[in-house]
């Protein structure tokens, strides 16, 4: 975004129009103003001119720019009937105007009108930093910053749905609402999707990826709390010493970083966050969660085609051996996405080696992703987790854990960890466990 602060009459360069360009720039937002070496009256500087394509109201309509009026100790009725100073400035200019400049007055009167008409700023009698600090609401608003979803998302309609019913918009209370389940389910696609869709409801928003994995050590969370005072106080050149000093600011900001509790907010506000770990939610009792379960059948074939073939439907002789994909991605994002990519622009033979292929070996960048909830349960609940994937996967819950009781373990935690960490679910008394999962099992078994 280019913007431009256009001002003339009385000089406002080192009092309002100084205090308005500073926030601006410190939120990286391109901002030009005169230079403040031009004559009253004259023409912005070709450069300058050049840089933003004009700077009059015509900028509107032939260029689709929002202008935002500020009727700076003037009524805007003073403006739209060029009454006042105004009228007496365009009097003067008239006066032996030839023809050329006449035509151009005429088009900076019909311009003013419309700023009169306008629904912009105006301060008369009251305070300039509050005044600031609208304008500025209102222009991030205009220039909110969407983060990067992807192409062709498909089939998370109900999602959205039931994570903005618990998130209830239109309430003035605090939300915090958790959406958890195994890695590659599109936890974080649903959080994107709904970020970008509310986004320009808020004055302050940010949006922090990989928390988990970078938090882990001092430097990755000093960077995450240095994006997050950027983002909400809207100061890219903030720079944080260390730790510490960014919890003392997180805390004088009223925003906890953990995010833990209601009260560390202001009212409206919407905290989101995604998780591999269930039991982060449990024990906050402010959170309300959702579970992200993957695709459907259907979605999941339409979603593996544009990754497969660019399109929303599977090629022609290709629908029996795309039906074994399915089956083995069993609604997993992440599987249809990486296995689409893989099979596209190959051949039938190609595809029904791959196949044949991931039935012992599975794809590495798909492993990679779940292996990160394994590599964070301790080492008992590995154990555990492994003998599920090789024997127990759809065993009944009460014959697995007299199995594993009589081989010196402690199930009834170890399970319910498993399952709070989405490595398991336990439901009907079964134990469960995702083809992925258990294909990353194996081959960790494999490798000891």
């Amino acid at each position: 975004m280019i913007m431009f602060l256009s001002f003339r009459g009385k000089d406002t360069r080192h009092t309002f129009t100084d205090f308005l360009y500073g926030p601006f720039n410190r939120a990286n937002i391109n901002t030009f103003r005169d230079d403040g070496k031009l004559p009253r009256g004259e023409e912005i500087s070709p450069e300058l001119l050049k840089a933003i394509e004009g700077s009059s109201m015509e900028c509107e309509k032939e260029k689709r720019q929002n202008v935002l009026p500020i009727f700076y100790h003037v009524e805007p009725t003073e403006v739209k009937n060029q009454s006042g100073i105004y009228g007496e400035a365009f009097k003067n200019r008239e006066t032996n105007a030839n023809e050329e400049k006449k035509k151009k007055i005429r088009e900076w009167r019909a311009a003013l009108r419309k700023a009169g008409q306008s629904n912009g700023f105006h301060l008369q009698n009251g305070s300039e930093a509050k005044l600031i600090e609208d304008i500025f609401g209102v222009i991030r608003r205009l220039i909110p910053k969407v983060v990067h979803v992807g192409e062709n998302i498909v089939g998370i309609d109900e999602d959205l749905k039931q994570v903005k019913l618990l998130i209830d918009a239109k309430s003035n209370e605090v939300r915090m609402v958790g959406i958890y389940g195994i890695g590659g389910i599109g936890k974080t696609t649903i959080a994107k999707v709904i970020y970008n869709d509310m986004l320009d409801q808020f004055k302050h928003h940010s949006f922090l990826e990989n928390v988990g994995e970078g938090s882990k050590d001092g430097h990755g969370l000093l960077q995450l709390q240095e994006k997050l005072l950027c983002d909400i106080l809207i100061d890219k050149k903030m720079k944080l010493h260390n730790v510490d000093q960014g919890i003392e600011m997180i805390k004088s900001k009223k925003l906890k970083f953990l995010a833990d509790s209601p009260k560390w907010f202001g009212g409206g506000s919407i905290i989101i966050v995604t998780t591999r770990n269930k039991r982060c939610l449990d024990v906050n009792k402010a959170y309300s969660s959702y579970e992200a379960k993957g695709l459907v059948e259907d979605k999941a074939l339409e979603f593996f085609s544009w990754n497969a073939f660019q399109q929303n439907h599977v090629a022609d002789n290709y629908m029996d051996i795309c039906n074994h994909v399915l089956h083995h991605a069993k609604g997993l994002p992440l599987a249809l996405v990486l296995s689409g990519s893989f099979l596209f622009q190959r051949g039938k033979k190609e595809w029904e080696s791959t196949l044949d292929r991931l039935k012992t070996i599975p794809l590495d960048d798909i492993q990679k992703v779940l292996r990160i909830t394994y590599d964070g349960v301790d080492d008992r609940c590995k154990k555990v987790f492994l003998d599920i994937a090789c024997f127990f996967k759809d065993w009944r819950e009460k014959g697995v854990t007299r199995i594993l009781e009589g081989c010196r373990f402690y199930p009834k935690i170890e399970l319910k960890v498993l399952d709070e960490r989405c490595l398991i679910s336990i439901s009907d008394g079964f134990i469960r466990m995702h083809d992925s999962l258990q294909e990353m099992g194996w081959a960790i078994v494999c490798e000891k």
